[in-house]
């Protein structure tokens, strides 16, 4: 059966997302599905960047510019990493997405600006608590996010714990929860390449960031939220390759019960938006090429992020090489087969479900 299976797929472009933890959420099951709305989001901001730099010497004696270079600008990348996010950041603003990043690829810069509409507002808007609420005291915008000069962030949520991972268990109405530096951390985030002196130090706001203290220089890596496929992702079916996001509850696909290669019907599917993300590619010996978050479980339960090149993704397919790469959709998606796995073949390959914990 497992060779049928891979006879019957088409060219698959997996793609997942790194980051949106703020963003809404749903899923659907058999039962009649159950759907969600809300996280995080990151409203406001008075910095888009501004020119101030990591400053410092990093590890082996590199340090980032003083100020943001010109996209293309020739450099030399002090460490590879196939999940970078940024070498080097500049500004002051809490929220990652509003600072100016920038990456040295093949010998260029490859600068990423932050939008002038989504950090124009305060960071504090006057309709956040003159001081951190507790969590899960009720409030009413659950577009509303918080961030104070302490270093805690606060944020209005309709997801049941103020996360949208794997699944948004919805609440109505939406409560705060908030969240403060980690031990040792300083109380804004710490710029891409600067340096640092606590090794493995994890300061990152979420689980859509990492931001690690590696090699004497603080790193900014693509996180391991569990996020999902590319709606056009396509899964093995006994009728063939259907694309993820036209499978529903009930739906018939394959998957792996007991060891055995099964056909069962789709339990549980899951949809969250994203916006501006990226993912890690990984491609398999033979071509197949997979684009999926580092948070995604494979099947056997280690995530994305473990794999290496000469690795084994699944007994059938090894994997050949690995590239960070932007997200080119403003959704991901997810299922849940109705077996002891929870696993389901992508382009033949056996892959985990982000689902598989919301049972």
């Amino acid at each position: 059966m497992a060779s049928v299976i891979r006879q019957a797929c088409f060219p698959l472009l997996l793609v997942v997302t790194l980051s949106g933890c703020g963003g809404d959420s749903s899923s659907d099951e058999g039962t009649g599905g159950t759907s969600g709305s809300g996280g995080t989001s990151g409203s406001g901001g008075t910095s888009t960047g501004g020119t101030s730099g990591s400053g410092g010497v990093g590890g082996g004696g590199w340090s980032c510019p003083a100020a943001s270079p010109a996209q293309g600008a020739a450099c030399t990348p002090p460490y590879a990493n196939p999940t970078l996010t940024a070498h080097c950041t500049w500004g002051d603003d809490p929220r990652a997405e509003c600072r100016i990043t920038a990456r040295c690829v093949n010998g260029s810069w490859d600068v990423n600006v932050p939008d002038s509409l989504l950090c124009g507002t305060p960071t504090l808007p006057p309709a956040c608590p003159g001081s951190p609420p507790t969590d899960t005291t009720q409030c009413s915008d659950d577009k509303l996010a918080c961030y104070y000069p302490s270093g805690v962030a606060c944020a209005c949520s309709s997801c049941k714990g103020g996360s949208p991972y794997p699944i948004c268990q919805t609440i109505d109405p939406p409560e705060w929860y908030c969240k403060a530096p980690a031990a040792g951390c300083p109380p804004n985030l710490p710029q891409a390449g600067a340096p640092c002196t606590t090794p493995d130090a994890s300061c990152g706001p979420s689980c859509e960031l990492q931001i690690v203290c590696k090699d004497g220089v603080w790193q900014w890596l693509t996180g391991d939220c569990p996020i999902c496929a590319a709606p056009n992702t396509p899964v093995a079916t006994p009728s063939g390759e259907r694309p993820i996001a036209s499978l529903r509850p009930g739906d018939l696909v394959y998957s792996v019960d007991h060891d055995a290669i099964v056909v069962v019907p789709v339990l549980r599917t899951g949809r969250t938006p994203v916006v501006r993300h990226r993912v890690v590619r990984v491609v398999l010996e033979g071509g197949a090429v997979l684009e999926i978050s580092p948070g995604h479980p494979t099947a056997d339960g280690r995530k994305f992020s473990d794999l290496r090149p000469g690795a084994n993704l699944d007994a059938s397919h090894s994997v050949q090489s690995l590239e960070e790469v932007p997200y080119a959709y403003d959704a991901t998606y997810d299922i849940l087969p109705a077996s002891s796995t929870g696993s389901y073949f992508a382009r033949g390959a056996q892959i985990g479900s982000t689902l598989a914990s919301a049972k």
